[in-house]
């Protein structure tokens, strides 16, 4: 071996051979570790400069080595010093202590997060009020779109990290994601299906790659990186707190495409920010020749070699249990993209500062959205689709709350275990459904009409509910099976406030059947032809009752509402003026009803809409069903991180994602069941879901602990 006062280490890496001193573990050129460096005499010319350069001190506290002035790596540890401080304390390229590559990811995802959740927030709204599906359909449909949008990021991120990197993958979903926002703002359903598989792929795309390049832009040890990740998820945050109010405020003023459209705006603006910083910014931050932090890998590696199998394998048994009761957690939280959303719509008094309920009318106009377009000022109102940004406005709000308790119990030594924190939010979810029971007896309120007798197609069962015989030859019941007919004092009578898609249902049911054919057969002709108010398409309808007035059917919502048909009752003429979809035939045919059983129908809607109860309410259920999220999901993930053995981090990580995607679907599971039950024992089905994982969570959160093996 070379000996002497000239002795330094010849870097190993390709392209390098940059000559290090005797005592470095990493190349100060490239970053490259020396562990397998040949040890050289270095000639005169290619002596190392004495070290009397002005110093580039390494930023991370175990380390703190002085560097010289134009060294671009760490030679003790390979942080990168392009983000480290120099001896004057100043960061080069840096904002506010963080790379400013930071600042594009943060607002890209902010931007993603604002079209994501907007969109959501619209998707269930939309297939009931505007598609007039089925609760179970619509249900149905959010549940798969919902478990595909968590479960394909773990796809995403192994075609990024096999074939097209995170950079492309993050710029191909947005692309992605902006076509599928924008196909949304079209009418057509191939529109909408096309929409949603769009966004799915993007979202598959996208969302783990963007994390993934957070955590790229620090060294490893960098201290400032958890402090990053909170920064990103405030953006995450941000987006979704945005996106609802934004989003609905535009569906009750101007229509439903107007809030998908602005969903595609904000995804186009985050593809913006992103396509013109990770060029400028992120890439140099990013991808500049990093360390090859060999000796740490090997390190990590002998240390994870020496855990015994038994300790591995008793921690990845944690994980699996943890999975389970997170599978519960989520199942409940989501209600609030389904059931608790569908409550806000047709259940709550969405006026914030009065208890005074915004009376029914007999037109298609939604009280809420009366409500939502007066002065917000002289009557703050809320629409429905806007208490979905209660949620992220209390993470905001609260998290900091909560990570400074965890904080202050800890200097105690009193923070709880992670699975005892996930017990407390499993019991802050039943606090939190708890909460709706009241609520769902206040909302019970008793509203009735006198009815000499039932109208042919509507059936009373033994107990005397209300119901109707589906295309599917099974019993359809209204009111969340609350409406009854009491044969002795010949009353309709309802238990709580009675939707209008129920309303439009049951009066339909009672239409002349070749009046039904009749308009059936017309409807399927306006789909075969562009109409428009200068281009109409009339027929005559031989089989309308007599009676009624000349009346029009309008469809959607602001400013977009337009006229679908109307009807001519002197020439017996319905005239439409476009397609003839499922709500506007339904409505149509509701004119045609028995006129004695529309009249007590209309009673009792009328009515039981003064029963709509406080949306506090809700606010007080989503206070409570944050605080166990924030009790659950950030730990939970933090904890895979830590029980994860080495070589399985991303194997586990896909695990707790893909049993979120499990609990998307079987919440709308769930969520189909809305509407087929009274509202207080849905509720409480999450009382008794949760209160029972409560308890488990509860009882094996020792062995639990004592299987952890010293993981805090």
């Amino acid at each position: 071996m070379p000996d002497g006062s000239n002795q330094a280490k010849r870097c190993p890496q390709s392209g390098c051979d940059h000559l290090s001193p005797p005592e470095a573990q990493f190349c100060a050129q490239c970053g490259g570790s020396l562990d397998e460096a040949e040890t050289v005499e270095a000639t005169a010319g290619q002596q190392i400069q004495a070290a009397d350069d002005t110093a580039n001190v390494c930023l991370v506290s175990s380390c703190a080595h002085a560097n010289k002035a134009r060294a671009r790596f760490c030679a003790m540890c390979g942080q990168a010093l392009g983000t480290s401080s120099s001896s004057s304390g100043k960061q080069a390229g840096d904002l506010f202590g963080h790379p400013k590559g930071l600042y594009v990811l943060f607002f890209t995802e902010l931007w993603e997060r604002f079209s994501f959740y907007g969109m959501k927030t619209l998707l269930i709204l939309y297939m009931l009020n505007h598609f007039f599906w089925s609760q179970e359909d619509a249900s149905s449909l959010l549940g798969w779109y919902a478990a595909l949008a968590y479960g394909l990021p773990v796809v995403g991120g192994f075609v990024a990290d096999r074939y097209i990197g995170a950079k492309k993958a993050v710029i191909y979903g947005a692309v992605l994601l902006s076509a599928g926002h924008i196909t949304m703002a079209f009418e057509p359903l191939w529109c909408f299906y096309t929409a949603l598989g769009l966004i799915i792929a993007g979202v598959g795309l996208l969302k783990p790659n963007v994390s993934t390049q957070v955590g790229s832009l620090y060294k490893p040890g960098d201290p400032r990186r958890d402090a990053a990740f909170t920064l990103f998820y405030m953006g995450i945050n941000l987006g979704a707190f945005a996106g609802p109010l934004l989003c609905d405020w535009l569906r009750v003023t101007f229509g439903w495409h107007f809030g998908f459209g602005a969903a595609g705006v904000g995804m186009i603006l985050g593809l913006i920010v992103y396509v013109i910083g990770q060029r400028k910014l992120v890439e140099f931050q990013q991808d500049g020749p990093g360390p090859k932090s060999a000796a740490k890998v090997e390190k990590a590696r002998a240390a994870q070699a020496a855990v015994p199998f038994g300790v591995v394998r008793d921690r990845i048994v944690v994980l699996l249990v943890i999975f389970v009761f997170v599978i519960i957690f989520w199942a409940a939280f989501e209600q609030q993209a389904n059931a608790m959303l569908v409550w806000a719509d047709k259940h709550t008094n969405l006026r914030l500062t009065t208890s005074e309920v915004i009376p029914a009318t007999l037109d298609v106009e939604s009280a809420a959205a009366d409500g939502a377009a007066s002065s917000w000022f002289s009557d703050p109102t809320m629409s429905s689709g806007q208490t979905q940004s209660i949620n992220p406005f209390f993470i905001i709000t609260l998290a900091p709350v909560l990570a400074f308790l965890w904080i202050w119990l800890g200097r105690r030594g009193l923070q709880p275990s992670t699975p005892t924190k996930m017990a407390m939010g499993l019991a802050l979810v039943v606090v939190a459904f708890g909460v709706m029971w009241p609520a769902a007896n206040v909302e019970n309120g008793g509203s009735s009409a006198p009815l000499a007798s039932m109208p042919s197609g509507v059936l009373v069962d033994a107990e005397g509910f209300v119901y109707t015989i589906d295309d599917d030859a099974d019993n359809e019941y209204y009111g969340a099976k609350r409406l009854r007919y009491d044969t002795g004092s010949r009353e309709l009578q309802m238990s709580g406030v009675f939707v209008d898609l129920d309303r439009f249902r049951l009066l339909a049911a009672t239409a002349p059947t070749d009046l039904v054919a009749e308009v059936e057969a017309f409807a399927e002709r306006t789909g075969e032809e562009e109409l428009s108010e200068d281009k109409t398409l009339s027929t005559v309808l031989a089989h309308f009752p007599q009676g009624v007035g000349a009346f029009e059917i309008m469809e959607g919502e602001g400013a977009s509402r337009k006229m679908v048909v109307r009807w001519d009752p002197e020439a017996r003429t319905l005239t439409a003026l476009s397609e003839i979809k499922t709500r506007a035939r339904t409505e149509f045919l509701a004119a045609a009803s028995d006129p004695a059983f529309k009249v007590a129908v209309d009673k009792v809607y009328l009515e039981s809409s003064q029963f709509r109860v406080s949306v506090w309410w809700l606010i007080a259920f989503y206070l409570f069903l944050t605080m166990g999220e924030l009790c659950i999901s950030p730990v939970g993930l933090s904890l895979v991180t830590k029980l994860a053995p080495a070589k399985h981090v991303g194997l586990l990580m896909g695990g707790w994602f893909l049993a979120t995607a499990v609990a998307e679907k079987l919440a709308q599971v769930f969520g189909a069941y809305w509407g087929k039950m009274p509202p207080g024992n849905y509720f409480l089905i999450f009382v008794v879901m949760c209160g029972v994982g409560t308890v488990l969570m509860a009882v094996v959160v020792p062995k639990l602990k004592k299987m952890m093996h010293g993981v805090q």
